[in-house]
């Protein structure tokens, strides 16, 4: 009866882990990965032409571009085995993954500037992005839980992020907390407060270690 129950269960069910942990690790790799473009090209950056932005922005770009191949292999190996993989809609996925890694990379300058100054801020978000992995809908749905707890995992943006990617994927699953703007301003703002920090503590992040 179990087995029954599961065959009947929707495509966005059965695939429910996949398609939460690509925008997940396009956000947290990326997120992590530029917090270390200062404190690990030191040399770099006595170069004049070299500014932190640069190495910073460079190492975040890397890490989605590795995150998109990886997610396209991994659908292309489902396509193959004959599991439908495929977007029903690929704007909105196209669109889900875009905001996914401005967020990543606006946390990403944020990162790197605290990584500068405080060289144990990398243990504390590497905490933060294991809570995030149980508190972002990866593999779970916001609607199985009680309504206060759905309310206020609505805080995070990466869930939104994960949703938003995942109704992408299956025109079936449209869920109605999925607040689209919400994310898209979250990103914006993250960015706007990553590159401002970046040019006023320019000076501090260019001294040699």
């Amino acid at each position: 009866m179990l087995e029954s129950a599961h065959e009947h269960r929707p495509l966005w069910w059965r695939l429910l882990p996949n398609t939460g942990l690509v925008p997940y690790h396009v956000f947290v790799h990326t997120s992590t990965s530029m917090m270390h473009g200062v404190t690990s090209n030191g040399s770099l950056l006595q170069l004049p032409p070299v500014k932190p932005l640069d190495v910073i922005l460079a190492r975040g770009l890397l890490e989605f571009a590795t995150d998109l191949v990886v997610a396209v292999l991994l659908l292309a190996g489902f396509a193959a085995i004959g599991i439908a993989a495929l977007p029903d809609n690929l704007w909105s996925v196209a669109s889900a993954l875009i905001l996914t890694a401005l967020l990543g990379c606006g946390v990403g300058f944020v990162n790197a500037v605290l990584q500068t100054l405080f060289r144990s801020w990398d243990k504390l978000w590497n905490n933060v992005t294991r809570l995030l992995y149980f508190f972002s809908g990866i593999f779970y749905v916001p609607g199985m839980m009680p309504g206060w707890a759905r309310d206020t995992l609505a805080w995070n943006p990466l869930l939104h992020a994960i949703d938003w990617f995942r109704a992408g994927f299956f025109a079936t699953y449209q869920p109605h907390w999925l607040d689209r703007r919400y994310l898209a301003i979250a990103a914006m703002l993250s960015v706007l407060i990553g590159l401002s920090l970046e040019r006023w503590l320019r000076p501090r992040l260019c001294e040699p270690a």
